[in-house]
């Protein structure tokens, strides 16, 4: 122990004392690190060719404690678990069960190195860089390097330097898990728009509707909009565009409820003109007025029903706090509340009380009319529209709490991943809790699994045509407006395995204010963020990834199969009858939906049965069940043995 020297008395009361330590705090540094991390040998970080180790200062476990050189002796505050982050590591203290940490995340060089509580920041994840017979331990949000201030000072606190290859950054570390491996995938360069898109909902003919608010870079924070909307069609084929600016209807859509109606329009309610609704018509390329809400609202949970409505429930960031109860639109005749189901129970323990608490509903559209709420509360429940509505409560979502800034889809029929979020809405830290619901059997079904590699409050969470779920974007802190924290790594949930896997990193942090959807041509669009007049962080781009499914190893484009006669309509309980490539393992129907604040209740992911006739055409079966397949427009894919998808064909299922 530094200060204590060689006298047999003094040797004996270290090695009583060391054992007592050892036995008292061990378990209790331990007891917050996961069993995978446990299992994992720790070992000192040693100065490569010297007796120096990386230690945290007086054997302290309170965050914030330095991390010095100091020589090696052995102790638990010299031992470090290497834990996997994606492609990168966390490194935790023995001693302390806390990671070691770039202080106050900074990216100056001579930033300090401490420990602190783990939280899945940037700054507590290292890239190991092979050199000089060791490592160099980068920091991965600032690309510095953990650096001594010489090989034989002892005592002087570790500080992140710029990288520059020399003895007092060269490390060497033992017990290494093997990383994830980043799994094949692509990105375009970012694709300039002429407004931040924090809305976007898909069209038939493949192109993407996005929006903003009532001006391109920023929105007014008031009770009196201008009652107008920036919007842009987006061509993802071309990466052209075109922008509208609407005034028809006089509603500012910034903040809003939206679903994709079973015609194929695009229904805008509420946010900062806190009554209005306005229909976008794909066929007319036009705005229309519609019916005014009952209640006012913003940052409301909003889908298209079984039956062809649309319910909505909470809002209360704009028109007033609380009393934000469910209320129905059936076409033709107008809004309805549904009195029984208050916004009482879709509340989270928000810090911000309810003015934040019943933001954001995640929701499903089942069979009668009736609702799936999966959060982001914890509590979970099923709401039936009918009249003046009715509420049972389904359970908690497993081991998860709160998660604000989360989001949930539905993978396969009834079935549903629900991944990130954050105990309060603003200013909290993220988590990369992942957890699977089933409701296909007319009860909720919880399953907690391995979490993300990142922590992700302000993601996006995209379903593809195999099953697997993308989920893009996040900060480790939810904090709006900053990109402090962003995760430029997407992970990759696959059904199969119940595993995530690391991407290739985007370029652009998608924090809050953006959107993710799933296109025609099976890539995926990530975009926006920010909205915040002349801040640093207004991203008026997208950028388009090519997911693992369409890559070769080699990173070349996979062979596609390739639909070519589908009908342009199919009724519920028929059979359609398409032509495609031959040897085509599955057929798959997917949504077309729409997002906001990362939630997209409308997308949803609806394979097929299906039997090849004796000319080589496929049949295929659509379900009876308007509560699997909500009417609407869907992307008609087909999937060889390989599992690579054609280029969709959009039908229109009702």
């Amino acid at each position: 122990m530094p200060g204590i020297r060689s006298t047999k008395q003094a040797t004996s009361r270290l090695v009583r004392y060391v054992r007592l330590l050892l036995l008292i705090a061990l378990p209790l540094a331990l007891a917050g690190i996961s069993p995978a991390v446990r299992a994992q040998t720790s070992a000192p970080i040693t100065l490569a060719g010297t007796n120096m180790c990386a230690d945290v200062s007086g054997e302290s476990r309170t965050p914030g404690a330095p991390v010095l050189s100091w020589p090696c002796w052995g102790g638990a505050n010299q031992q470090w678990l290497p834990s996997a982050a994606g492609a990168r590591y966390n490194l935790v203290n023995q001693n302390s069960g806390l990671c070691m940490d770039v202080s106050g995340q900074s990216t100056s060089p001579g930033g300090p190195i401490i420990q602190w509580t783990c939280n899945g920041g940037l700054n507590q994840a290292f890239s190991l860089m092979p050199q000089g017979g060791g490592y160099a331990i980068v920091a991965g949000h600032s690309g510095l390097c953990v650096s001594a201030s010489s090989t034989t000072s002892q005592g002087v606190q570790l500080t992140q330097q710029v990288c520059n290859g020399s003895a007092t950054q060269t490390w060497q570390v033992s017990g290494l898990p093997t990383p994830k491996a980043t799994l094949q995938s692509k990105w375009t360069a970012p694709i300039t728009l002429p407004l931040v898109p924090l809305e976007a909902a898909n069209l038939p003919d493949g192109t993407v509707l996005v929006w903003s608010a009532d001006a391109a870079l920023s929105f007014t924070d008031g009770s009196n909009p201008p009652g107008r909307t920036y919007t842009a069609i987006f061509n993802p084929s071309t990466g052209r565009n075109r922008q509208v600016i609407v005034t028809n209807t006089g509603h500012d859509m910034f903040c809003p409820g939206i679903a994709n109606l079973p015609d194929g329009r695009i229904f805008v309610t509420g946010g900062l003109s806190v009554r209005l609704t306005s229909i976008y018509s794909p066929s007319t390329g036009t705005w229309s007025a519609s019916d005014q809400m009952n209640l006012p609202r913003g940052y409301q949970g909003s889908l298209t029903l079984s039956n062809g409505n649309v319910f909505l429930v909470g809002g209360s960031w704009s028109g007033g706090i609380g009393g934000k109860s469910g209320e129905t639109w059936t076409p033709g005749s107008g809004w309805r509340i549904n009195s029984a189901i208050i916004d009482d129970y879709i509340y989270t323990n928000d810090a911000a009380g309810p003015f934040r608490g019943d933001n954001h509903a995640w929701m499903f559209a089942v069979a009668n009319g009736r609702v799936f709420h999966a959060g982001p509360s914890r509590a979970m429940h099923w709401f039936d529209t009918a009249g003046n509505g009715s509420v049972t409560a389904a359970g908690n979502r497993g081991s998860d709490n709160d998660a604000m800034n989360g989001n949930a889809v539905m993978y396969d029929v009834g079935k549903i991943l629900a991944v990130g979020g954050a105990p309060s809405y603003d200013q909290s830290v993220a988590t990369s809790n992942a957890t699977l619901i089933d409701i296909s059997s007319g009860n909720a079904v919880t399953q907690t699994i391995a979490p993300m590699s990142y922590r992700r409050a302000f993601s996006n969470s995209v379903v593809l045509p195999n099953g697997q779920v993308v989920v893009v974007g996040g900060q480790t802190f939810a904090s709006p407006f900053s990109d402090d924290g962003a995760v430029l790594t997407p992970e990759l949930w696959d059904p199969a395995t119940n595993a995530f896997s690391p991407l290739v990193p985007q370029a652009v942090p998608r924090t809050y204010h953006s959107v993710a959807l799933l296109l025609n041509d099976g890539r995926v669009l990530s975009g926006g963020g920010g909205l915040c007049g002349s801040c640093a962080t207004n991203h008026t781009d997208v950028e388009i990834l090519t997911p693992p499914y369409l890559l070769n190893a080699d990173g070349s484009a996979a062979s596609r199969p390739s639909l070519s006669s589908v009908p342009g309509d199919a009724q519920l309980g028929t059979t359609i009858v398409v032509t495609a490539s031959r040897n085509i393992r599955s057929f798959v129907l997917m949504r077309s939906s729409s997002v906001t604040h990362s939630v997209n209740n409308e997308q949803r992911r609806v394979p097929l049965t299906f039997n090849v006739g004796t000319a080589g055409e496929y049949q295929l079966n659509i379900p009876s069940d308007p509560g699997v397949v909500v009417p609407g427009y869907y992307m008609l894919f087909a999937l060889n043995s390989r599992g690579v998808p054609s280029v969709s064909r959009v039908v229109l299922v009702h």
